[in-house]
């Protein structure tokens, strides 16, 4: 019986508690996770399917030292050893070659999807062709002892090759195998390579003849110079790291062809670090201007990206690698009894480019480990086609504390299935991949965890897990999961439904969608002039929605060009090869053939000059382009463009510009992640323009949190007088229903430190803090008599102790309620934090149950003929005030509508609108409007977009304000609607 058909029944059986663990099974689990020495035998055939008699077997694996070989006995019998993890048997590959060497094989390990065979294997020979490629240096002379690797289908290379003396390579490869990619270098001579495929983006172009490598005349490369690069590698603590190998990892000689993937050949291209901690590239190609990123290979580092430019990078390049760390936890059944052959999957994410998913299975005791990175939150949960758990989420990795105790205890997972649907006709849609993603916890909802950015960066940190499923011939799909938060998305990364699991067995998703059209567009590029076609130019297109691919394409000599595109609104640049022409423009949706005008390009130059000593600043990297729009204008993307490095004198001169367009251009991101922008400019066609010196601003400041003292004075010197104060104070709090805490004090006073410092840096004050809206009140000599006049007026006359420290409470009717002086919350002069907040926690408000307050809403509509508004609300929110107060002062609504507030502070107001919201997006105020019956009619999620309006202060969202009234009025008139929505653009209306 398959040794992983037995593990899994015995597994079953083990779980129900029917039987106990077989510990033969225990054991052949344990092998999978060891290395071992594993014999591999078969049997090695010609071409002709006789013995292979004396061929060569060589079995290796990709990034690791393993490399075995043996020769072929006179039946063509072999027997070799790897030690290897029965897990990574898949991974391991077999090169055969015959005793003549005219005959190749390349094959892996079968399997049947749950055993690998490593026993009577039979391979067989394939005729192979001859390739020659010569090498030759910039000035045309051969490069003797060049290294050179070919790449055929991934993963086969054929390696370890060198030049004769003549710079002449020849090799054998199976005439059943097209060459993809050959690669040529040498220290200090450089690199050069073809790649013969054409690039993704110009794989539209249905004019494009895919390149194919000439075996009959051969190929040649170039070397045409190196400029070296050192990267010095030092761990958490600063100490060199050696003996870690690094290789780059794609290189790019023509911006407008394809890359070389060097990954292909990561054991060839890796570079070993010395005790130092470096290691240098002497091969770097000269004529790489694009920034590299280079990737560690080790088992105890992170595997971390670095990137260094060859236009700024002056040659080195240093990284930081952290350790990984030690993630633990058991897997059990609902006996608590251990489970091995579990899947456990981890995803974190913290602020660097790089989200982290790994995954492993359970020993024979349930134990699974992982090494992660640190610095990052995670996101760990079971995945099993039968079983499932609730996840283990919300927690962050530091460097060098292994994380423990990750246990599970496994159920019957949820089964979640659907079908996938055309929209419009409900056909079912087959062989079309759907996701599901699973989401973690955010860091912002992270009390107290902040996590390392030395990079300043502004990514979202939120770890998700990833599932995926192609559906069938009837459009179905279905998935295992465990409990937790996701979304589930359609082909093409269509619009997301998000939905919970909380233990339910199953859940329905059926899914419409229409995959986008494919459609040809042909079309012209001539000369604005005369109207003269232009061949071999290059177009380069861009949809609008930012979402599907970008597109290449090059003309024919006679101007013409063909590609398959989305049925979608694209930009397109087009440039003749010497750069002298260009044009961009907009191919509309509906669009299937059109002609493009080029004219003549523009060009600038300037002088830079440093924002510290306003003199030339040389090797400053300035990168420009278009501001390409999306269709709705909400966002852009900066395409069409380039960079340059300004001189030893500070010059830099852009070629190549499209007339009568704004160019914008930048310096790279400061330290804290924002972009250092430069003036935009903008030429006319064939416009040659001086910018002269074009001073560089400082970069924006640096964000610092203020200190303690600067939030004192700052609370002390609101703008107008106390009692002008108190009385915007009452208004709002009576809006958001909050108590108002009015301090009179000195600033200087240890207690007013002690009272800010409690309500701006204390978590125990979180408790309390949005109940009670803070009003300070100085009472030093130069402000004391305002203050007086606001304490007469609320009857609480400054005498005494007092003037330095007293405090005053009103509830959201303007009521007073209670009054302190210092002395009452201090213990042995100092303000006590325990008794401050249990004098506030004993004015809280009890806040009435979320769902009741709707109920009583739903039925006051419905003994009203009315409809509710219900809005998502906190007392933090500004633009929730802002709505409030919009919605108190123009009361016409009122005519239709009963006002339903889910304050934050309200039990269960976040799952009553987790039910409305139902999925959709967008922060607060976020509302809806439902009917007497608790449908809901309408929400302030924008149609077209999803985008929630929140307070409408922009046309768009005044637009959907208008038309969620005007879909739900039943007495308000049209025109009552439009002059209500009127006043939402009043400047009084803060």
């Amino acid at each position: 019986m398959n040794p992983l058909l037995l593990l899994r029944a015995v597994f079953v059986a083990f779980f129900l508690g029917s039987v106990g663990f077989d510990l033969a099974v225990s054991r052949s689990f344990a092998e999978e996770q060891s290395e071992e020495p594993i014999e591999i035998t078969g049997k090695v055939l010609t071409a002709k399917g006789e013995a292979a008699v004396g061929a060569t077997i060589r079995l290796t694996m990709r990034q690791s030292m393993l490399d075995e070989s043996c020769t072929a006995d006179d039946e063509g019998n072999f027997a070799i050893v790897a030690s290897v993890q029965r897990k990574l048997l898949p991974s391991l590959w077999i090169r055969s070659e015959s005793f003549d060497g005219q005959q190749l094989g390349f094959d892996s390990l079968p399997s049947d999807g749950q055993q690998v065979n490593t026993q009577g294997l039979e391979i067989q020979l394939g005729d192979t062709k001859t390739g020659r490629v010569s090498v030759v240096d910039s000035d045309g002379n051969p490069v003797e002892n060049a290294s050179f690797a070919v790449q055929l289908g991934y993963p086969t290379t054929l390696t370890e090759m060198a030049t004769d003396a003549t710079g002449m390579i020849t090799f054998r490869y199976p005439e059943a195998s097209r060459i993809e990619a050959i690669v040529a270098w040498k220290k200090d001579f450089g690199l050069d390579y073809r790649v013969y495929r054409l690039p993704r983006a110009q794989r539209a172009d249905a004019l494009a003849d895919v390149p194919e490598f000439p075996t009959d005349e051969g190929e040649t490369l170039s070397l045409d110079g190196a400029t070296p690069f050192r990267i010095r590698a030092v761990d958490d603590a600063g100490h060199p790291i050696s003996a870690i190998r690094f290789y780059p990892w794609l290189l790019q000689k023509d911006p407008q062809g394809e890359h070389l993937n060097l990954s292909y050949f990561a054991d060839e291209f890796s570079e070993t670090t010395d005790e130092d901690g470096e290691v240098e590239f002497q091969w770097m190609p000269a004529w790489q201007k694009s920034a590299v990123t280079v990737w560690p290979m080790s088992e105890e580092f992170v595997h971390t990206r670095g990137s260094y430019d060859p236009m700024s990078g002056q040659g080195l390049l240093e990284m930081k690698l952290d350790r990984l760390v030690p993630l633990r936890g058991q897997v059990t059944n609902g006996e608590g009894n251990p489970v091995a052959g579990i899947t456990v999957a981890v995803a974190g994410k913290g602020y660097s480019m790089d989200s982290v998913r790994r995954t492993t299975t359970t020993d024979e005791l349930g134990n699974y480990e992982l090494l992660v990175p640190p610095e990052m939150i995670y996101l760990v949960v079971v995945k099993d086609d039968q079983w499932a758990s609730s996840p283990q989420d919300g927690f962050a990795v530091r460097a060098n504390q292994p994380v423990e105790n990750k246990n599970f205890e496994l159920r019957k997972a949820t089964r979640v299935f659907g079908k996938l649907t055309e929209t419009g006709t409900g056909e079912p849609i087959p062989t079309q991949r759907i996701y599901v993603y699973q989401y973690g916890a955010d860091l912002p909802s992270l009390e107290g965890v902040e996590l390392a950015n030395p990079e300043k960066s502004r990514y979202w940190v939120q770890p998700m897990q990833v599932y995926s499923t192609m559906t069938d011939e009837k459009g179905a799909f279905e998935f295992s999961l465990g409990n937790g938060s996701f979304d589930i998305r359609p082909p093409q990364q269509g619009k997301a439904e998000k939905f919970e699991i909380d233990g339910e067995p199953e859940l329905q998703w059926n899914l419409a969608t229409v995959l986008p059209q494919e459609v040809e567009l042909t079309g012209i590029v001539v000369k604005d002039e005369d109207e003269k076609p232009v061949g071999s130019a290059n177009l380069e297109g861009v949809p609008q929605d930012f979402g599907s691919s970008d597109w290449r394409a090059t003309t024919t000599e006679n101007g013409t060009f063909r590609v398959m595109r989305k049925k979608e609104s694209t930009y397109v640049h087009v440039r003749n090869p010497g750069r002298t022409l260009a044009a961009i423009a907009i191919v509309k949706p509906e669009d299937r053939e059109v002609e493009i005008r080029v004219k003549p390009t523009g060009t600038v130059r300037g002088r830079l000059l440093s924002p510290e000593t306003q003199e030339p600043w040389p090797g400053q990297k300035l990168a420009y382009g278009i501001d390409v729009p999306d269709e709705g204008n909400r966002t852009w993307s900066t395409r069409f463009g380039g960079s340059v490095v300004t001189d030893e004198k500070g010059n830099f001169e852009i070629k190549g510009l499209v007339g009568g367009l704004d160019y914008s251009v930048n310096l790279g991101t400061t330290d804290e992640g924002r972009y250092h922008t430069l003036p935009n400019f903008a030429v006319e066609p064939g416009e040659s323009k001086d910018l002269g010196d074009v001073q560089a601003p400082p970069p924006p400041r640096p964000y610092v949190p203020p200190t303690l003292e600067e939030r004192i004075a700052k609370a002390f010197e609101v703008e107008g007088t106390p009692t002008e104060r108190y009385a915007k104070a009452l208004r709002s709090i009576k809006l958001v229903k909050q108590h108002l805490l009015i301090v009179f004090g000195k600033p200087e006073d240890p207690r007013i430190h002690r009272l800010m410092e409690i309500r701006y840096q204390d978590k125990d004050f979180y408790s309390v803090r949005d109940e009670f809206r803070f009003m300070a009140i100085p009472t030093d000599q130069e402000r004391l008599e305002t203050a007086r006049t606001l304490a007469k007026q609320i009857g609480e006359p400054i005498i005494g102790d007092r003037g330095n420290f007293f405090l005053v409470l009103f509830n959201s009717d303007a009521e007073k309620v209670d009054q302190t002086e210092g002395s009452e919350l201090c213990v042995a002069d100092e303000l006590s934090k325990e008794k401050l907040i249990d004098w506030l926690r004993s004015h809280q408000t009890e806040m009435p149950d979320a769902r009741t307050v709707l109920d009583n809403a739903l039925k006051q509509a419905k003994e009203h003929d009315k409809r509710v508004i219900v809005q998502e609300t906190a007392t933090w929110c500004g633009p929730c005030h802002m709505l409030s107060r919009f919605l108190e002062d123009n009361r016409v609504w009122e005519t239709d509508y009963i006002l339903v507030k889910m304050d934050h502070r309200l039990p269960g107001a976040r799952d009553v609108m987790k039910e409305i919201r139902d999925g959709a997006d967008g922060g607060i105020p976020w509302y809806a409007i439902l009917d007497a019956s608790g449908t809901k009619l309408v929400t302030s999620n924008e149609p077209d977009d999803g985008q929630n309006i929140g307070y409408p202060s922009s046309k768009t969202g005044q637009a959907h304000f208008a038309n969620m009234l005007n879909q739900t009025r039943q007495r308000m008139s049209e025109e009552q609607v439009k002059q209500l929505v009127s006043k939402l653009s009043r400047d009084d209306n803060p």
